[in-house]
């Protein structure tokens, strides 16, 4: 599986009045994950779409947001051990990643997941935030951390 992995801490704050991690969490961890995955390259692998999608440019690309899908599987408990996201592109196209992710309580003596993800990101002119297709360099950089697609909805 081409995965990489960012560990993250959950916060105190994260619990809703039920004493779970509110919903609402969740997409501030997939947020932070694919800040680190492919802005600062700070996940366990070295993935190299680092290089490609930073936007230290304030005229160069940048990745917006088109759409966001979470499906909560299990409740999350605010735990001191860190919760593990699985980030991959399930599907590229011309100017946009589809990033799908699966959350990893780490609480849990056996992989367990909480929460499945799509994510899809549009590249854009920094200038006009029109898309724009994606170079072959940052094309070739995702391809190496393509899997699997995810299929979501309880089934």
């Amino acid at each position: 599986m081409a995965r990489t992995h960012v560990d993250l801490e959950l916060r105190w704050g994260d619990q809703d009045a039920y004493g779970h991690v509110n919903n609402v969490a969740y997409a501030r961890y997939l947020e932070e994950a694919r800040v680190r995955t492919f802005w600062l390259g700070s996940g366990r692998e070295r993935t190299g779409m680092e290089r490609h999608f930073r936007g230290d440019d304030p005229d160069g690309p940048k990745m917006l947001v088109a759409s966001q899908q979470i499906e909560f599987l299990r409740v999350l408990e605010y735990a001191e051990q860190s919760i593990t996201v699985e980030l991959w592109i399930g599907k590229l196209g011309g100017s946009s990643l589809e990033v799908h992710y699966e959350v990893i309580d780490g609480s849990q003596p056996e992989r367990t997941v909480v929460a499945r993800a799509i994510t899809v990101v549009v590249i854009v002119d920094g200038k006009t935030l029109r898309p724009m297709r994606l170079s072959g360099e940052g094309r070739e950089s995702v391809e190496a951390w393509m899997d699997e697609p995810l299929q979501l909805g309880r089934r």
